[in-house]
Parts: C-alpha cells; structure tokens; sequence
C-alpha cells in the first residue's frame, strides 16, 4: 500500500478539536494504517518554507494529507503555500480535510481559498461541501464529504435515564462565543426553583481562563460540578451520567460538532439551538430551544420526560449512529485511502 503523510498544526494534548480528531484518525486499529506517518509541528513561519518542504519530502510519501483549520497554525499561511507547492509544482497528491469554512471571518475564510488549489478536498458536512460546490463548481468533482466521529468512545453499558447523576450539563470547549453565558443563565433559573443538579465539562485554553473566571464571577449563586481538561475515559463517564447536555451554540447544532456526537453516544439528550446546518436527521434526535426560553424548555422536560420517551429518542439517537456516521475510524481511514485513489 502507498505511504501517506499527514500534516497538523495541532495534536494532543493541544486542546484542538482537530487535533483530537487527528489523534483518534492515527491511533486507528485499520490495517492500513501503518502506511501513515505524522508531521505534527507548532512552528508555520512563512521564513520556515524551505526547512517544511525539506522536512516533509524525507517522508517519501507519494500523497499529502493538510489537516486544517488548526490552532497550531495561527493566522500562518505557510499551510497555503504547502498546498500550492505541491497541489501544482510536484506529482505528490495533495489533500485538504477542511474542517470549517462558511462560519469562519471574512479574513480566514480569505486565507482560505488559497486550499481549493488542493487535488482533493474533504469536508466534515455536506452542508460545508454544498457552500463550496456554489462558490466552485468547475472544482466540485475535488470535494468528498467524510463525516466524522466523536473522539469520546461510548461506556460499555449506558445508564437509564433515572440512574443518570446530572440533571444537566455542558460539554465542550470553554472559551468566547460557545453560548456559556446561555447555560449560567439556565442554571440560575432551574435553581431559584428548585433543586437541579449540574456540571460543566470541557477544555479551558489558558488565554481564556479569565474568561471563565468572570464568567464564573458573574454568577456566585450557582452551584456547579466543574470537571475541566479531564481524560476521555472520564469525560465518557460523566456524559453517561447526564440526562440532558445542553449546547447552546449561537450558530445552532451541525453535524460536525463534536460535543454534540459525543452526548448521543453516551445516552445524553441533548437540548440546542437552530441554525442553517440543522439536517432532518439532527431535528429527529435533538430538542431545541431558543435563548429566551431555554429555562423554561428545560425545566419542562425535566418534569414530563418518561421513560418510554427516553427510550424512544434513544433509539433514534442509534440508528442516527449507525446510519449516518462512519462505523469506525477505522472505516475513516479506508475513506482517505479511497479518496487518494480518486481521478478528478
């Protein structure tokens, strides 16, 4: 089988979601993936051109996999310049996992278009690759779509619903513009009322460690299990023990969140907002709410969920699972492969 290269700007224990995804992609059982190997570097000086290609071409790979974007990468277009490099000037065959583009800034999505020079393209949602095919339809037959997986494996036996710890949870990244302020205000809410039992578990950067710490300031009244850059082994546990995991995206829910696949496979409800990336798939397994009527949305279906209904959202939860998804990282990584095998 040929060699293959993956490139990352992030990798564990980075907090990165794609670099976890990464991680989890190269730590596959797949038989083929000893054919990989992992160049994983925080250093994207544009003065370092040379050096990387130097550097990337003692692989003696014959195709190039650019994970993107990443943290690691920063505002560095030197991922771009790699692309063009070998896109156009080298017989490599160079492919983009582009993991967001129609959500991000005018400037990065400007930075951006320099990846469509890529000879292949891989999306994480049909959603993004349909943006593209509009924006470049003369490339269309470059972009694939691979849907992917939560990096948080599922505990071996789920709790029932009325053995499950929280009542209510968060789960993901905490940093700016994840809704955070939406869950401090539910949880004010449910217990001026009444007794709820909640945590927050996620990832903290440390340039936004302030951030939570206001945050957390602003809202004394509350009380809250905090379980920050924990393992995945525990993260799994405490999601196993959360009725409802609440994710207040101010985008709404897609496909791609990694929070969200990661509630589901541990038996979590998961209560969120809408937004354009919302599937008929993801309406079936999701309730949603708006910020305005949050608390009360969730109050409700505290006190009126049965058994029966939890029983029957998790069976649509399954079947979303192992129909739409990849079956394994491993089945990932036979996908890559094909995609390399491509003809565009």
């Amino acid at each position: 089988m040929k060699k293959k290269l993956m490139i990352t700007g992030s990798f564990p224990p980075d907090i990165c979601g794609v670099g976890d995804y990464t991680s989890c992609f190269m730590s596959s059982h797949d038989t083929g993936i000893e054919n990989w190997s992992l160049y994983y570097s925080k250093e994207w000086s544009l003065k370092l051109l040379k050096k990387k290609i130097s550097v990337l071409n003692s692989y003696n790979t014959e195709s190039i996999f650019l994970q993107y974007p990443t943290q690691g990468y920063g505002w560095s277009l030197l991922p771009q310049i790699i692309c063009i490099y070998y896109s156009i000037f080298t017989n490599k065959k160079f492919v983009v996992i582009l993991h967001e583009f129609s959500q991000r800034s005018l400037k990065a999505k400007l930075a951006t278009l320099f990846l469509f020079f890529a000879n292949e393209i891989i999306f994480t949602t049909d959603f993004e690759r349909n943006y593209s095919k509009k924006l470049f339809p003369f490339i269309s037959k470059r972009f694939h779509t691979i849907k992917i997986l939560s990096n948080i494996k599922a505990v071996k036996d789920l709790h029932k619903w009325e053995d499950r710890k929280y009542d209510l949870m968060y789960f993901g990244h905490i940093r700016p513009s994840k809704g955070l302020e939406d869950v401090f205000q539910v949880v004010l809410d449910l217990q001026r009322a009444k007794t709820v039992k909640v945590a927050i578990v996620g990832q903290v950067l440390s340039e936004f460690e302030s951030y939570f710490t206001d945050l957390k300031g602003k809202y004394k009244e509350v009380i809250i299990d905090y379980y920050l850059n924990e393992t995945s082994d525990l993260v799994s546990c405490l999601l196993n023990n959360a009725k409802i995991v609440f994710l207040p995206f101010p985008d709404g829910i897609s496909e791609r969140r990694g929070s969200f696949l990661a509630a589901i496979t541990n038996g979590a409800l998961v209560v969120t907002y809408r937004g354009r990336f919302v599937t008929s798939s993801l309406e079936c397994i999701c309730f949603f709410t708006t910020p305005n009527k949050a608390s009360i949305f969730i109050s409700h279906l505290l006190k009126s969920i049965t058994k029966d209904d939890y029983t029957e959202k998790r069976l649509l939860q399954k079947r979303y699972l192992e129909n739409e998804l990849p079956s394994s990282w491993s089945s990932i990584v036979k996908l890559y492969n094909e995609v390399v095998e491509h003809d565009s």
